[in-house]
């Protein structure tokens, strides 16, 4: 799901707009042991039709906020490496889809963000009108730091320990890099999918691998010999079994159109780390009108909260079209890398110059 309301698609449509929203000793509640039963999500229609039946100020961020702290347990884990916590509610006829995020940039000075819309399962009106807010001390929310990967927020009386995911356990092991490539940072995608971030150095390039060192929540549909599809998210790989990895090719642009779980890991970067990646680095090379425009995050200097997307496959809605992509880079393209990159098209490396809206 986008870093806020903004369509995706619309971002590809408008290629040159590249503005994706960005930058003690503790009592510990004990959780389900992972793989248990207590962990099965279980959702009811009966709690739906209840919640659209209720009423809420959708137009006062705070309001929602408040709905949505009282709700929290008291620690929670943010799962995704952007370090946003997604909720969906019911209220007032509507279906609204949003996040908590402790954003990197600014959470140690205080700030928590919430952003939300009402989401559209068609996705023709999805993302067009939203709220969001920063949120701080003086509306009465303390944010403090408890460590490296741990926060807790305070708010009328409630505290909530947030634990962010400290997703880097290990570099690719399994999977084969190579040569030119390098291992950025891990990944964890709204979806529950992991992925390696690479850097292609010849061909200054980013390629989303799929990280199998572990358990996979996901099953794969073979659709020609070297491209597969998973079941549940809809994400395209390149089934690369000369290296042994999955290389991510392609998501469903229903998933794109509707701004769900389902639209890609672009999103999602190792935020948490950004000391240890340098990303900017590699941003810079891949990208080059943004040397000396961004800071280390890849956000833009002059403009806040906007930051450059890596965005390095391609939005389908025919799955011919994907086994059509692969051959045609294959039959394109002499060298290995060329043939990544090709089947990873990134379109923000087809850019000269940003266009931003104090330019436009």
């Amino acid at each position: 799901m986008r870093r806020s309301e903004s369509n995706p698609l619309l971002i590809l449509g408008l290629i040159l707009g590249l503005l994706i929203p960005a930058c003690a000793r503790l009592e510990r509640k004990k959780s389900p042991r992972p793989g248990t039963s207590k962990m099965v999500a279980v959702e009811f229609n009966q709690k739906f039709i209840e919640g659209l039946y209720s009423t809420l100020d959708l137009n006062n961020p705070m309001t929602v906020f408040e709905t949505i702290f009282s709700r929290l347990d008291e620690e929670v884990v943010i799962y995704p490496t952007e370090n946003y916590y997604y909720f969906q509610i019911h209220a007032s006829g509507k279906t609204i889809w949003g996040n908590l995020r402790l954003d990197a940039c600014d959470r140690d000075e205080g700030i928590i963000h919430i952003g939300y819309f009402e989401y559209d399962e068609n996705g023709n009106y999805q993302d067009m009108e939203g709220k969001e807010k920063a949120i701080s001390a003086k509306d009465g929310v303390l944010v403090k730091r408890l460590g490296p990967f741990s926060y807790s927020v305070s708010y009328m009386g409630k505290r909530v320990i947030f634990r962010l995911n400290n997703a880097w356990d290990r570099d690719p092991q399994k999977a084969q890099l190579r040569k030119t490539e390098v291992f950025v940072g891990p990944i964890f995608d709204e979806s529950g999918l992991k992925f390696f971030l690479l850097f292609d150095k010849r061909e200054k390039h980013f390629l989303y691998m799929l990280n199998e060192e572990g358990y996979v929540p996901e099953s794969f549909i073979p659709l020609g010999e070297d491209v597969v599809l998973g079941r549940r998210t809809g994400f395209a790989f390149f089934d690369d079994k000369r290296h042994k990895r999955k290389i991510l090719i392609g998501v469903h642009g229903r998933s794109v159109d509707r701004n769900n779980w389902y639209d890609g890991p672009f999103d999602q970067l190792p935020d948490n780390y950004v000391e240890r990646t340098k990303i900017s680095r590699y941003l810079e090379e891949a990208y080059p009108f943004a040397r000396g425009n961004i800071d280390k995050f890849g956000g833009y200097l002059t403009q806040k909260e906007a930051r450059i997307p890596i965005f390095s496959y391609t939005v389908y809605y025919r799955e011919e079209d994907l086994l059509e992509l692969v051959r045609s880079c294959r039959s394109s393209k002499s060298e290995e890398g060329q043939f990544y990159s090709c089947i990873t098209p990134d379109p923000y490396q087809l850019i000269k110059a940003p266009s931003t809206p104090e330019t436009e």
